[in-house]
């Protein structure tokens, strides 16, 4: 009888556990790596770096196999990632200037770049005024400071080369490991929103001599040889692992969303074969990334090939944290949590869309359409199986669409059967490609997107129409 009576208790217990941890609002952390490619971690494919604590999150958690950086390179993504919106809607299109490379073989005046306002009312703002506790640890690199855009703790630190040569710490990485880590402690008993974004696997590549010399005595792979980024990989790695022990510690893993995923793609000299390009193009080793949630309380392991992009993030964050869109707050992206719930297999948009008007130097790069940039201003919408890419020189400069069979205006992919992107099938499936660019331009006005243009003598300045920059919302 007493034993019968000690069993109920605790299973009354364990119910009161279960429903607190239930209506609990669940913690956030948003590991953000920079510059790691598709291909870099060992479980999407490495056959030379090592990533035991990211496995093994895969392992648990919801792997999603085509997603996407909203940008190629990283101040137009995060900029995206923060506001939930496409670029035409917040302005930030370049990394500082959208002028970069021989200027003599630009043939059209790019769009400036405008940075991402203050006023725009972004995710660390929309999960602050829900009632979490925001926290940076790393690179912000958009526009202002962190401290501006909603976050309440902003923990920056010195990623300097002359600071891994007196530290012995590469990018900063274990430093800033520590802080987010004493933020956990600090906010355990309340929600949390923590965006761990390391500078590591951006250049310069810096990683300790001990890890590079155990990567120099493993035998090569195929696609990926490089003994230095590969200890980099691995010291990311190892933050991945600190946080999660510590999550761990703290009894809070359960309820805490930890994602996983990289602003863009890789840089040239990182192979991500058989994607085609890297960071700062258009083509797909320059936006696809790799991505990974878990939620052991949420969700189940699982895999997915649905397209998810980082504008997806905002009303994905949102509705896991029970928090209603503010009413004025445009937002492109989908939320994703009928995937992670597997109650869909896909989302209900049928496209994504980039918009790139800007010149971005790279002589000889890897992939890229010409010898003097990594991007020329482009376009792109990926419906499906199907990628269009839309070139704006040829459209204002070479007759357009009436010359399209002849002026290489546009290019048009099967990425399904050619994930390479190497036979351009603009002539061929003539259907499809007009279908795409009839809806790529049809976006392109509804999001106020504006063209590079011929150059004239005046100062030729394009605005962006604002029309979601409100600093007062209302939920």
């Amino acid at each position: 009888m007493k034993l019968k009576s000690l069993m109920t208790i605790c299973i009354s217990l364990l119910m009161i556990s279960n429903s607190y941890s239930q209506d609990k609002k669940p913690n956030i952390v948003l590991f953000f790596v920079d510059d790691m490619g598709w291909k870099d971690p060992a479980f999407m494919g490495s056959d030379y770096h090592e990533t035991p604590n990211l496995d093994q999150m895969a392992s648990e958690g919801f792997v999603f196999h085509n997603a996407y950086s909203a940008g190629p390179n990283c101040a137009p993504s995060r900029a995206s990632l923060m506001s939930g919106q496409y670029s035409p809607r917040h302005g930030k299109v370049a990394v500082w200037n959208s002028k970069r490379g021989p200027e003599e073989q630009m043939r059209l005046e790019p769009v400036p770049d405008q940075g991402l306002p203050l006023e725009n009312y972004t995710l660390a703002e929309a999960l602050r005024d829900g009632g979490y506790k925001t926290g940076i640890f790393g690179k912000w690199h958009i526009q202002g400071t962190a401290s501006e855009q909603g976050f309440d703790v902003d923990g920056e630190t010195d990623a300097s080369e002359i600071n891994f040569k007196e530290t012995d710490d590469p990018k900063d990485i274990y430093s800033l490991t520590e802080k987010a880590c004493q933020f956990l402690e600090d906010q355990k008993d309340q929600p949390f929103f923590l965006f761990l974004s390391h500078h590591t696997v951006h250049t310069k590549w810096e990683a300790r001599q001990p890890m590079i010399d155990y990567f120099e005595g493993k035998p090569k792979g195929e696609i990926h040889k490089n003994a230095q980024y590969a200890a980099m990989v691995k010291h990311t790695d190892e933050s991945m692992g600190i946080i999660m022990k510590k999550l761990k510690d703290l009894g809070i893993d359960d309820n805490t969303i930890v994602i996983f995923t990289s602003d863009n793609g890789a840089i040239g000299r990182v192979k991500q074969t058989p994607l085609r390009g890297a960071k700062g193009m258009l083509y797909e080793g320059g936006i696809r990334v790799p991505l990974v949630v878990r939620w052991p309380l949420g969700i189940s392991p699982a895999t997915s090939t649905a397209p998810i992009i980082n504008i997806d993030f905002y009303p994905t964050f949102l509705e896991l944290a029970g928090i209603k869109k503010a009413k004025d707050k445009v937002l492109d992206g989908e939320s994703f949590v009928p995937l992670l719930t597997q109650k869909k297999e896909s989302l209900s948009r049928s496209t994504i869309y980039y918009h790139y008007p800007i010149y971005l130097d790279g002589k000889n790069a890897r992939g890229a359409r010409d010898q003097y940039f990594r991007n020329r201003p482009t376009t792109v919408a990926i419906n499906g199986d199907w990628k269009l890419l839309f070139f704006h020189e040829e459209y204002v400069l070479d007759g357009g669409e009436k010359n399209m069979d002849s002026n290489h205006m546009v290019e048009l992919y099967n990425l399904k059967e050619d994930p390479s992107e190497s036979k351009d099938l603009s002539l061929v499936e003539i259907k499809k490609r007009d279908e795409m660019l009839k809806d790529l331009k049809k976006w392109m006005k509804k999001t106020n997107a504006p063209l590079a243009m011929k150059k004239t003598p005046e100062n030729y300045r394009p605005v962006y129409k604002r029309g979601d920059h409100k600093k007062k919302h209302s939920n």
